[in-house]
Order: structure tokens, then sequence, then C-alpha cells
């Protein structure tokens, strides 16, 4: 697809009653998806071959589908003006580890529309996993001659130099952040991290010894409204049982990941709502009932990540806004058929007639929302 040669797998665990698919690139592994399957009574012991491999299949298919999608839409907005759109695909290509056209795509949306931080963000953390430090630094100081007192960006230039090793730079630019937002807890924790990777660098066979300050502030981010949800808390979780171990390259790689999530947590809501709004936009077809079942259920499971943020729930009703549209234009063709079957149809014409005219001013609601 588009230059790219991709090996799909999947497969099954039925220890654990899940499907794995994972896509790779010339060997390189780009992201896996996980999904978990329930049996039918009569399966318990031993599922059918069948069966297994039919869900199987459907999972494969699906990351196909997914992939012919992205890249598709990819060649039909690069010649349209619709920031919002280029924003959402390049977190989707994001989350799938395709650096070049999530770049590609924040690029463009901050071509559109100059002033849209939220591009700036994601495109300067998407240059910093891609290796260009450099550029990931010009995004961010870019943004911040938009908005020059924004401590999530004066904190997000303090992570790129944290994950470049200049601890000096990223402690100044930590503390700049607290002078504007003494609230800033995530600012408390990366200022322990930073003292954490600098006696590392200084002193690296000493015991490892873990700041007070990365374990009394995870503590606090773990009490937050915000992070209460239960991907958050088995994050944390999970980092703490790594500190614990007491192994510095797991200790490392863990604390950095954690900065990078935490400093994207708003922006990188509801990828699921993104596939759905790009596929439906820009997939070249319409959604089946089943899809758009697929595509809610999908973002509800999404909740325990994000219902602490405004975003989430505006995506969600964004969704049943959707498939508003898609019942009331069956309903008109449904009253419609009954008028056909009888002309006289009091009832049925008056319906009918109401939703003529309301179905130009709901379609162009939809329109402004969506765009």
């Amino acid at each position: 697809i588009d230059k790219h040669r991709f090996q799909v797998h999947t497969g099954c665990d039925p220890d654990k009653h899940r499907i794995v698919t994972e896509v790779f690139e010339e060997g390189l592994y780009l992201y896996g998806k996980k999904q978990s399957y329930s049996l039918r009574k009569q399966e318990y012991e031993t599922p059918s071959e069948v069966y297994l491999k039919s869900i199987v299949s459907d999972l494969h298919q699906a990351t196909l589908d997914e992939l012919e999608v992205i890249f598709r839409a990819h060649e039909k907005l690069k010649e349209k003006n619709d920031f919002l759109s280029h924003y959402r695909l390049g977190k989707v290509f994001l989350s799938k580890n395709f650096y070049t056209e999530a770049i590609e795509n924040f690029e463009r949306a901050i071509e559109i529309r100059s002033e849209y931080i939220r591009a700036y963000k994601l495109l300067g953390l998407t240059y910093l996993k891609a290796g260009a430090h450099d550029r990931a630094i010009k995004t961010y100081q870019k943004a911040l001659a938009l908005q020059p007192d924004f401590p999530d960006l004066i904190n997000g230039l303090g992570i790129i130099h944290t994950h470049i090793g200049n601890y000096e730079q990223a402690r100044n630019f930590f503390q700049q952040a607290l002078k504007i937002n003494p609230d800033f807890i995530e600012s408390y924790f990366n200022l322990g991290v930073i003292l954490f990777l600098a006696t590392l660098s200084e002193n690296p066979n000493e015991e490892i010894v873990i700041p007070v300050r990365i374990i009394r502030t995870l503590k606090e981010l773990k009490q937050l409204e915000s992070y209460q949800g239960s991907y958050w808390q088995q994050l944390f979780d999970d980092t703490f049982l790594v500190l614990e171990q007491k192994n510095k390259e797991s200790i490392v790689h863990s604390l950095k990941e954690l900065q990078l999530r935490l400093a994207s947590k708003e922006d990188d809501i509801v990828t699921a709502m993104d596939f759905f709004f790009i596929k439906f936009m820009y997939g070249g077809k319409g959604l089946k009932d089943e899809e758009m079942a697929y595509y809610e259920q999908k973002i509800r499971q999404e909740a325990d990540k994000h219902e602490g943020y405004a975003d989430y729930w505006n995506e969600l009703g964004t969704l049943h806004l959707i498939q508003c549209r898609d019942y009331f234009l069956r309903a008109m063709n449904e009253i419609g058929e009954a008028v056909k079957l009888n002309p006289k149809y009091e009832e049925a014409n008056h319906s009918l007639e109401l939703m003529k005219n309301s179905k130009k001013g709901f379609l162009i609601l939809l329109r402004a929302i969506l765009k």
C-alpha cells in the first residue's frame, strides 16, 4: 500500500481466549491488537477449529481493511484544506507508529490552521519518537511563540530535553512550567525523573535509588480525578512494579514512556473515534449498522482511559449524531414507502413533509460539527 509492503500475522491463543494480530514492515514490528472472545457453552472444553478460524479471520481482515482505509484517506486528504481531518488522521498514524505519515498530516494541519496548538504538540512528540530531536524542539518553540505562557508546551520541551539527555535544560523548563502553574503535578514528576536520570549518568555503577519525589508524585497523580479510569490506574501500578524490581534499563524505559503518555493525555484521546471519523468521511463507502455498533463499542471501551476528559464525551456524542443521521434518512425512506402504498395516509404524509423540511437543516448541522 502506497510504497509500503506489510506483513500481517493473526493467530489465536486458546488458553487466554484471545486473538492477537501483529503488523510488520520489512521485519520491523509496527503495532498489534488483542481481542478477547467468548465461548459458546458447548465449546468450553474444546472450541471447534471452524469457530476459531472464523473469528481469527475476521480480525485479520479487519486489520487489512484498516490499513487500506487510512492510506486511502491519506491520499484523498493531500489536496484538502481540512485541518481537523489531517489532525485526526495524524493521530491514527501516530498510534500505529507510522511516523512519516503522521508528521505529514500534523504539518498539513498546521499549514492550514497555524494557531492549532494541539497539532504542534503531537507533531513535536512524533518527531521525538522518530529520533528527529532538533525538529521536535523547533516545533515546540514555534508553538510557544504563539502561546508563550502555556505550561503544557514548556513542560513538553522539558520532556524532549530529558529524552536526549539535556538534563539541565530540562530542569529549567520544568521549573518554568511550575512557576506558571504551581499545581502542575506532572512537571513535579518530571523533575523527579531528571534528578534520577542525572544521578544515573554521573554514577552508573552505584545502586539504584528511586528519588522520593518520583514515588510521591506518582501517588499524587494516581489520586487525581482525571486518572481514575482503570487504564491509568493499571499504568501507574505497572510503573510502581517496575520501580520495585531495580532493573535500570526497565526503570528508565518505563519512566520515559510514562512521561510521553502524560504529556499527550489530552491529545491522545479516542483514537477509535478518529479512525471511525476517517472511515466515515473518506473510507469510500458507507458504514453498515454492525460497523456503527462496533465503533460505538470500541469508543465506550476507551472510557476507562478518557472518561475524565470533556473531549471523550464530545466524540461519543458526535458518533451518536452520525447514527441519528442514518436513522433519520432511513426513517424518511420507510415513511415514504408508507405514502407510496397509501397516498391518502394522512399521518404518514404529515410526518414525511415535516422530515423533508428538517432534512437540510439536520445535514447542515452534522456537516458543520464534523468539519
